[in-house]
């Protein structure tokens, strides 16, 4: 399952790269990111094994392309500047869906946890979205992937996870570093805390998936792919803010 997870997110992060390479083509980012968040408004209740995924899936499909066209089409002071807005009233609505499913309904807890969660990742992932209209965005990309393939490829062996834990980040800020070396107008060391940010995430829900076992079909194998990518993306875009003042 660990292989399949990283093969799928390779794929999906091959194709992030060549859209930001595209400075002619900013909107084809947007589309990979409305991609990435369709998909995981389907996958992520069924991973999560919700029971009502349908309106979970819904919602996120919904605030998740909401918020990629406003980071796309309305900026405000940042291209990320609504998604607070998003968030609001998609967890207003998760709150709604799980009331209408009637006090006797099974797992209404779980519902609302789990699509809140879910809201979040989907609406911060419209960050990949927004890079493409940043000066720094191809190299923002281009480090991200590095180093989450870095880190995926330490997570996909089945070293214990506090083991993992210490190499994944490790590995991956090192790879971060060395991307920087690129013409992408980064910092060796924006490019290692970028690495280290991306490889913390890989192991952390690499050991999350593992004590869950959440991933045990294809609908766990693209959901967890798609979650990493997407918050990666939103960890990346927000610390490319605070290194900008640095």
């Amino acid at each position: 399952m660990r292989i399949k997870v990283l093969f799928s997110g390779l794929v999906a992060a091959a194709l992030l790269v060549i859209a930001a390479s595209l400075d002619s083509m900013s909107w084809l980012m947007g589309v990979l990111t409305a991609v990435l968040q369709l998909i995981f408004a389907y996958t992520w209740p069924r991973m999560v094994r919700s029971d009502a995924p349908w309106p979970i899936t819904i919602i996120l499909a919904l605030c998740s392309l909401a918020a990629t066209a406003l980071a796309m089409f309305l900026p405000g002071g940042s291209m990320m500047s609504h998604s607070v807005e998003v968030i609001a009233v998609g967890v207003l609505l998760v709150f709604i869906s799980q009331v209408l499913r009637g006090a006797e309904a099974e797992g209404r807890l779980a519902g609302v946890v789990s699509g809140v969660t879910g809201i979040v990742l989907g609406v911060l992932g419209s960050a990949w979205a927004a890079s493409a209209y940043a000066p720094y965005g191809f190299g923002l990309t281009v480090i991200t992937v590095v180093a989450l393939l870095g880190a995926g490829a330490v997570s996909a062996t089945r070293l214990p996870n506090r083991m993992t834990m210490i190499l994944a980040p490790v590995v991956a800020a090192a790879l971060g570093a060395a991307s920087s070396a690129l013409p992408m107008d980064l910092l060796w060391y924006q490019g290692a805390i970028l690495g280290m940010l991306a490889g913390l995430l890989v192991g952390s829900l690499r050991a999350l998936a593992l004590v869950s076992r959440s991933v045990r079909n294809l609908s766990g194998i693209l959901g967890l792919a798609c979650a990493i990518l997407l918050m990666s993306g939103a960890v990346s875009w927000y610390a490319m803010e605070v290194l900008a003042f640095i």
